[in-house]
């Protein structure tokens, strides 16, 4: 009877033990868990952020993504955005259709020609205006600095560039047959377009920043502006799919808050600028420091739907589509109003939040 004791009291110590050993494996299980995940927090852990995925083009034009991804903008608004690359705004546009990208910053007369042709786009904000030019030879220069000397010409352009559009605009307003006493050559690249002109099989062609540095390092010289023919018309453009907005207009006013912020940075830091776009655009940080602040180019996150509007307008009348649709069916400044609200409303005394609710009063009537 004393044995059949002993042997259960053993029993019981060697469940107590495994009770208690069980026990603490748990709890050092939970432990170690909760330690990982707080090591995960503290290293910037994007579990709650966003995920936005962008389409950008690699030119000092897109430069206030740059701005907003290197200088932490993005990050402050929960932003977890996810850079693509594109050389062109039609390939862009493709990709958004897609389901590829849920932004971009490619062009005006890109995305309206997409709009156009039926598809469901919506222009949101602002990046670049002006910043398109003609390149050609030394020898050409002069005589090609008159529209009037294009008739008979083969003229290069990067496929549905603004650029190219706001000089078919200039030819149709000058009388000018566009279609057939031009002969427009469409690449996909801008250095395509200046290899073109270089190799002589075109007369000239039109790029936009920072190529425009990139022909006169090459002998190629600017005998014309975009910015002399329509000043301070719009160029890159913030555009999504329509549903996409509808279903995250929180996402689109923070990222239009990270753009604002980032176009204060623009305006108040240029050497820091120039190096956060040339992580970006592979070319030396003078070159970009002088494509970028000039008299021929301008940034601004402001949609100026005036200009968009404006923009397709002479894309009709010109000849360049021909469309019934309502444009203002595809414009949404709200987003960018309430972004623009929001900012000011965090930084009462700042007067250079106050100056773009100025000029956004002047751009979007």
């Amino acid at each position: 009877m004393e044995k059949k004791q002993q042997y259960i009291l053993g029993a019981i110590i060697v469940i107590l033990i495994l009770v208690i050993a069980g026990a603490y494996v748990i709890f050092s299980g939970q432990t170690a868990a909760a330690a990982g995940a707080t090591a995960g927090t503290a290293a910037g852990s994007t579990a709650n952020e966003t995920t936005v995925r962008l389409g950008y083009l690699p030119s000092n034009g897109d430069g206030l993504f740059f701005i907003a991804k290197e200088e932490g903008y993005f990050d402050q608004q929960g932003l977890n955005v996810q850079f693509s690359q594109f050389t062109d705004g039609a390939d862009a546009y493709n990709a958004m259709l897609a389901n590829k990208i849920d932004i971009a910053g490619a062009g005006t007369s890109d995305p309206l020609t997409f709009i156009a042709k039926g598809a469901p786009l919506t222009v949101i904000g602002g990046l670049m205006s002006e910043g398109q030019m003609f390149i050609t030879t030394p020898q050409n220069a002069q005589t090609l600095s008159n529209l009037s000397n294009w008739k008979g010409k083969t003229i290069a352009g990067v496929v549905m560039s603004n650029g190219d559009l706001v000089f078919r605009f200039a030819l149709h307003d000058q009388g000018i047959d566009w279609q057939h006493d031009v002969n427009f050559l469409e690449f996909d690249s801008p250095t395509e377009v200046i290899e073109a002109v270089k190799s002589g099989k075109a007369d000239g062609g039109i790029v936009f920043i920072p190529f425009e540095q990139v022909a006169q390092q090459e002998g190629l010289v600017v005998p014309i502006y975009t910015a002399q023919l329509w000043p301070k018309h719009p160029c890159c453009r913030i555009v999504a799919e329509t549903q996409y907005i509808d279903n995250n207009r929180e996402t689109t006013v923070k990222f239009e808050k990270a753009l604002i912020e980032a176009y204060k940075f623009w305006n108040e830091n240029h050497d820091k600028t120039a190096d956060d776009i040339q992580k970006y655009v592979q070319l030396d940080k003078g070159t970009i420091l002088n494509s970028t602040y000039n008299n021929y180019f301008y940034s601004s996150p402001d949609p100026n739907s005036d200009g968009v509007r404006q923009f397709w307008q002479k894309m009709n009348d010109a000849g360049y589509i021909n469309s019934t649709i309502d444009i203002n069916q595809h414009i949404d400044t709200s987003v960018y109003k309430q972004a623009l609200t929001e900012v000011i409303s965090e930084n009462p005394n700042d007067t250079f939040y106050q100056g773009l609710l100025s000029d956004y009063n002047q751009m979007n009537s």
